[in-house]
């Protein structure tokens, strides 16, 4: 599988793993959307902070420019919930106002929750729901760390002790939580390990190990960038988080993002030592 991918990578330009800025990046973030920043942004939104609440963008915006924006793209990754101010008001807006009105079931969405443990359940449960509502127009992945997918089963199940991916019980607790919700897939991971669940699979491997300053904030946004090119390239949903592995995995010591011959070289090491 590890060479299947690597072969995948091959076929990728360079510009697929260090695309250029977003034009507007500024616009999509104030809507709880992760994008590549840019120095000198024309930006719609007026700003790179966040808007607070759906009425503001449409009003700066308009929905129809909305759509032509989003009709552009079919992979749509989420900030996390917990980083995002009304992100329950956003986020439904944009499928209500936008994606709906597209008449599309193309879609890709990537949902991370953050860290639930100090959320209100009710917010948690509100979240989830519209989190779920966008899989009438695609497939939902959310992604998780071990950290947040206890937290998470705590709140859903009232369990009260922590596990990992190592816990015994961990794994019929993660397809328990991806029963539970109105998702298509399901990512955790850990420092070691990474998963997968669909309704017909459960795929585990095991992460080779990296630097410690490879754990870093950029982390997680690389590993999404990683995750959403083999979506846009229609690569198998296993394909697709090896090689979100790969990208958050092999960033060099100074820089943010991996280069495509850095991909490269730590799948094929990741072979080799299989």
């Amino acid at each position: 599988m590890l060479y299947a991918v690597l072969q995948a990578v091959g076929l990728l330009g360079e510009t697929d793993f260090a695309p250029a800025a977003e034009e507007n990046a500024p616009l999509l973030r104030s809507m709880g959307i992760r994008a590549r920043p840019t120095v000198a942004v024309a930006s719609h939104a007026g700003g790179t902070g966040q808007a607070a609440r759906w009425r503001d963008v449409v009003s700066k915006i308009g929905i129809e420019e909305l759509k032509v924006l989003f009709s552009n793209s079919r992979v749509i990754p989420f900030s996390d919930w917990t980083d995002v101010h009304q992100a329950a008001d956003l986020w439904y807006g944009l499928l209500a106002d936008v994606i709906r009105p597209l008449a599309r079931n193309d879609w890709e969405f990537i949902f991370y929750l953050g860290n639930p443990a100090s959320s209100h359940f009710f917010d948690v449960d509100e979240i989830l729901d519209v989190m779920g509502s966008f899989t009438r127009s695609g497939n939902v992945t959310l992604a998780l760390d071990e950290r947040e997918a206890s937290g998470l089963w705590s709140i859903l199940f009232g369990g009260k002790s922590e596990f990992d991916t190592h816990d015994p019980d961990a794994r019929g607790r993660y397809r328990a939580i991806f029963q539970t919700l109105d998702i298509r897939r399901l990512i955790v991971y850990s420092e070691d390990k990474a998963l997968i669940i669909t309704q017909d699979s459960y795929f585990e491997l095991t992460r080779p190990p990296v630097p410690a300053y490879v754990h870093n904030e950029q982390e997680r946004a690389n590993f999404i960038e990683g995750y959403a090119l083999g979506l846009k390239n229609n690569m198998e949903i296993a394909h697709c988080l090896v090689l979100g592995i790969a990208t958050s995995g092999s960033v060099p010591e100074g820089s943010s993002v991996p280069a495509k011959a850095e991909i490269q070289r730590f799948l094929s090491n990741w072979a080799d030592e299989l």
